[in-house]
């Protein structure tokens, strides 16, 4: 099983190390290693920029030794867009993806804000990978993390080859078909407020389902619709409910 490892060597920045946190976080992992020889010097003042990401920087590794950092993985990328004079397999980040093992633990290594990576530290990963940028600069810390991840996301390396996570927000349940009762109740409230040659449920009914048969609506679909159409007659949903009540007690 291949996993993913994020390595800061002596990040100059508190703030851009609670940015990786949140790149991170965007992209389900949560292994941080952190070379630096002070723990509260480092994690100072990043957690204000990690939203949502604080338990990664709690639980964050800190080290005093690069070799400790990657030395139990089975893989290490050193990020780096400088030319050095070594003899490991240089890449770059869109065709990273294809160099690297289906097991073990790959740690993903980035340097300092202001000089980058050794050439030592270079040399004892296993891959250099660059990430394409025309200009003179290269990106900032918390950019360069969260575009290696997009790409490794991107070419199926992350997640679950689709590049995309679970959907667990508010009203996901509601994304499947429209159901029977809800297309019921779109049709008995036109009923009630629909008037003249709208008003013939025989055609109305025709009409509807001819419709809905080839649209296929999900039950967000046709809520959103049936909001619409209540907007539109100037009928609130807190006022529909109140007839439907009203109608039912009513009712023999």
């Amino acid at each position: 099983m291949r996993k993913f490892r994020v390595v800061l060597v002596e990040p100059e920045h508190p703030h851009n190390v609670g940015f990786v946190a949140r790149a991170m976080h965007c992209y389900a992992l949560d292994e941080l290693y952190i070379v630096y020889p002070k723990r509260n010097e480092v994690m100072k003042d990043s957690y204000h920029t990690a939203a949502n990401s604080h338990d990664i920087l709690d639980k964050a590794t800190v080290v005093s030794c690069f070799e400790d950092a990657i030395g139990d993985c089975s893989c290490a990328v050193a990020f780096s867009r400088r030319i050095f004079a070594s003899a490991i397999k240089h890449c770059m980040v869109p065709g990273l993806s294809d160099l690297l093992p289906g097991d073990g633990t790959i740690a993903l290594v980035f340097g300092r804000e202001s000089c980058g990576l050794a050439l030592e530290e270079v040399n004892a990963c296993t891959y250099q990978c660059e990430i394409p940028v025309p200009g003179l600069m290269s990106l900032n810390l918390g950019q360069a993390v969260a575009v290696s991840l997009y790409e490794l996301c991107r070419s199926g390396a992350l997640a679950n080859g689709e590049g995309r996570a679970k959907r667990t927000t508010k009203g996901v349940a509601e994304t499947g078909p429209a159901t029977i009762e809800q297309i019921d109740g779109f049709k008995k409230f036109l009923d009630r407020y629909l008037t003249g040659q709208y008003h013939d449920q025989a055609w109305r009914d025709n009409f509807l389902n001819t419709m809905i048969q080839r649209l296929h609506p999900t039950r967000n679909e046709l809520s959103a619709l049936f909001g619409l159409i209540r907007n539109l007659a100037k009928k609130p949903a807190r006022l529909e409910q109140a007839a439907l009540k009203a109608e039912k007690e009513n009712s023999p």
